[in-house]
């Protein structure tokens, strides 16, 4: 149960070593994902709040299982934000692809999925980036996470707001990496919130 809360992997590491300073922060290199929900506000505003947390959960539940399955971390639930980690706390050489897999394999699932009614399914944008960040312990002495920070993690958020319903929108440091694996649509440079300069971003065709 309590892996449940923590993440399976870092359960083990916590037992593993449960004296040691394991959780303290190290520069690593990880592939971040982020799922949002396109117009969740109104989604919540229109609907009773027992049909919300019940629409909400059936996606979570469908991401974060998929990319569990992948090797994915799930680092937190923002909302009705999902943030997903690859590479980090386990490092696997495939992370980047591992990432788009999951990404592309959610959306294919919620599509399924939302044909059964839930519209909050159909709605579902993701964004991919990969670089380097730092990865461990981030709170306090009564409550804390293991969790990654830097500006990957900025990077990947802020390009959410690119991918439209159904969509995933990859930086291109993801399409350099997978670009013989990957059909993508050049969207161009683009303006994000916190870049003084536009950043090339690509939607992932397949």
């Amino acid at each position: 149960s309590f892996g449940k809360y923590v993440g399976a992997e870092v359960l083990d590491m916590i037992l593993a070593n449960p004296e040691t300073n394991w959780l303290k922060g190290t520069r690593n290199e990880a592939t971040i994902v982020f799922c949002d929900v396109r117009g969740f506000t109104a989604y919540a505003t229109q609907n009773a709040p027992e049909q919300v947390v019940d629409a909400l959960n059936t996606y979570l539940e469908i991401a974060t299982s998929v990319i569990i399955k992948q090797g994915g971390y799930i680092d937190k639930f923002i909302g009705d934000a999902v943030m997903g980690v690859f590479g980090v706390p386990v490092f696997r050489q495939d992370h980047v692809e591992r990432a788009v897999r999951a990404a592309m394999i959610v959306q294919e699932e919620l599509h399924k999925k939302s044909r059964d009614g839930n519209k909050l399914l159909a709605a579902v944008g993701i964004s991919i980036h990969t670089g380097v960040v730092v990865a461990g312990n981030v709170g306090s002495q009564s409550k804390m996470e293991y969790t990654v920070i830097g500006d990957s993690v900025n990077v990947a958020a802020r390009l959410n707001a690119l991918a439209g319903p159904g969509e995933v929108v990859v930086s291109q440091q993801v399409q350099e990496n997978l670009q013989d694996v990957i059909t993508t649509d050049d969207l161009g440079p683009q303006t994000i919130k916190g870049k003084t300069e536009p950043i090339s971003a690509f939607k992932v065709l397949s």
